[in-house]
């Protein structure tokens, strides 16, 4: 086989037998390894002979073939597919085209530099891992206008917990992040909150001072903590 990624199941770290393990055969049928761990890793050719080829925890990408590239780059994990872009903006002289599939925009992504990975969580043990790989754009738009936090192209939705919002604050809410872009759930409550704040010290003050609205009113149940 030539110019081809294979993917097996290597090992890993102490405890894990799953890892996914990569090595490339290029244009001559030469072994180069991109990533081995675990008791089954292939360092190098000679460890070919105890791989199964034909085993169903074995893929063979052809990376002639940019459609067999981008099915690896939407089927496997985020962390491994800019793992291999990497190793490969690295190593420029098998003339392999090889690129990544952003997640949210489908684009391809030929430089390492230009992914970023997002949705990290545990994945077992000490492990984590990122189920979102994405072009440096759809990062940049899909961030928090105020923590830089990634919250995805729709950011969080604010129709969510407004029973404390009057109409006025509500709508203040969804103009500010249709001027200033995408609010993550943490930054977009902060905000609630602060307007909800003003609004009350507003309402305090004229019933203090004009006695509109009443002091007992349904307008003032929060300041008896009633609300």
């Amino acid at each position: 086989m030539k110019n081809v990624l294979v993917q097996y199941q290597g090992g890993g770290y102490d405890g894990c037998i799953w890892e996914w393990n990569f090595f490339f055969l290029d244009g001559d049928g030469n072994f180069h390894d991109i990533y081995s761990s675990g008791c089954a890793g292939i360092k190098d050719a000679a460890g070919l002979y105890v791989l199964d080829m034909d085993d169903d925890d074995v893929f063979v990408i052809d990376l002639t073939d940019a459609e067999a590239i981008e099915e690896f780059s939407r089927e496997s994990n985020a962390v491994n597919v800019a793992g291999v872009l990497q190793w490969f903006n690295k190593e420029e002289d098998f003339g392999i085209e090889f690129f990544a599939v952003c997640s949210e925009c489908g684009e391809h992504i030929t430089s390492s530099e230009d992914v970023c990975l997002e949705d990290w969580h545990g994945c077992g043990g000490i492990a984590s891992t990122a189920d979102r790989l994405l072009c440096s754009d759809c990062r940049n738009n899909s961030t928090c206008c105020c923590c830089g936090e990634y919250v995805g192209k729709d950011g969080f939705d604010y129709e969510r917990d407004t029973d404390e919002c009057n109409e006025s604050i509500l709508q203040e809410l969804v103009e500010y992040d249709e001027n200033n872009g995408p609010m993550c759930q943490y930054c977009w409550e902060a905000k609630r909150d602060e307007l909800i704040k003003e609004w009350h010290e507003d309402l305090s003050w004229r019933s203090f001072a004009f006695g509109e609205p009443d002091r007992f009113s349904d307008a003032m149940r929060w300041f008896w903590g009633l609300a």
